[in-house]
């Protein structure tokens, strides 16, 4: 059996020195690597850049011309999304759940769908979606690399604080959890 000795006195280290080092050294480790999996999945974000969504308009599923400014002063979770993508299909329960817990606190979710209309109303018939669904096209899927998803991938959402300022930014599925975390 190897001894961990000391450099300072050539006397081998306790147990437990050994171990608060190794447990100092595990949580720094841990921390860093928390750090570094925020940055890479938020590198490229542009403070100031979702300002670009916020005074953007979209159509809706009946036709009107939607700006995102409708929902000003509350708290916005604009949702990226599409049919064919299954991290989306399988959180957008939990959102109808949460926009139905949460509105009288302020709460509103927005869905922007990167697809065709067709599928999209289908998917929010079946679903029986109870946010808007607005309609986006493939060129959001650029913008949002500056808004904190460098990868342009689905799904992608932002939750917008009443002040307009991005209080998350969320790569991949939003919790239920997540967003509870919000209003509690």
């Amino acid at each position: 059996m190897s001894e961990d000795v000391r450099p300072d006195s050539g006397r081998p280290m306790s147990s437990g020195k050994r171990a608060l080092i190794l447990g100092t050294a595990a949580v720094a480790a841990c921390g860093a690597g928390a750090w570094g999996g925020h940055w890479w999945l938020t590198r490229g974000a542009v403070i100031g850049e979702e300002a670009k969504l916020l005074t953007a308009s979209f159509e809706a599923l009946d036709g009107k011309t939607t700006p995102i400014s409708t929902w000003q002063g509350k708290t916005l979770i604009v949702n990226f999304w599409a049919t064919w993508c299954g991290p989306c299909r399988e959180e957008m329960p939990e959102f109808v759940k949460a926009q139905n817990e949460f509105a009288a606190k302020g709460l509103q979710f927005v869905g922007i769908a990167i697809d065709r209309r067709a599928p999209v109303e289908r998917f929010a018939k079946n679903l029986a979606i109870n946010y808007p669904i607005l309609l986006g096209d493939a060129a959001w899927l650029e913008a949002v690399k500056t808004m904190g998803n460098p990868q342009g991938v689905l799904p992608f959402t932002l939750v917008i604080s009443p002040k307009s300022e991005v209080m998350l930014r969320r790569v991949g599925k939003l919790k239920y959890g997540e967003i509870e975390a919000i209003f509690a």
